[in-house]
């Protein structure tokens, strides 16, 4: 499975993922996220500065994603995991703001890029699994 692969049966199981994470006492959390997919391997996500997904992060990058299967047509069920990075500050908020790295209109959950509460995570996947209807797996793994 290549990436445009990925980034398809990403996008086409809608628009809401899971991610998961775990605290610095190893707890896992899990929560809802609207993934951006970037460039080849690496998947963006906007969220609070304060919140326990930014939390955790800040204590253990490490990062699993679950897209579940699509009602319908949908290509089958998507996990995939990597190491994530948070982009906070001014520059960066107005910057991966302007760049659109995520699928939805920010300003109905930040306002604006100014609110210091906005933070983008970026994550830089591993490995995916694309489970297809026909419980047949299909694999991306980063080349690098």
């Amino acid at each position: 499975m290549d990436w445009d692969e990925v980034r398809e049966a990403g996008s086409a199981t809608g628009f809401i993922t899971y991610v998961g994470t775990r605290s610095a006492d190893g707890t896992p959390h899990v929560a809802a996220a609207s993934p951006g997919f970037g460039d080849e391997g690496v998947v963006w996500f906007a969220t609070r500065a304060s919140s326990k997904k930014a939390r955790n992060l800040r204590a253990d990058p490490r990062v699993a994603f679950h897209w579940p299967v699509a009602t319908g047509s949908g290509p089958g069920e998507l996990v995939a995991n990597g190491s994530a990075t948070i982009h906070e500050g001014e520059e960066a908020r107005h910057g991966l703001w302007e760049a659109g790295v995520v699928p939805f209109d920010l300003s109905r959950f930040f306002g604006s890029p100014d609110n210091p509460e906005l933070v983008f995570v970026e994550t830089k996947l591993d490995k995916a699994r694309l489970m297809g209807p026909d419980f047949v797996a299909r694999r991306w793994k980063r080349s690098d």
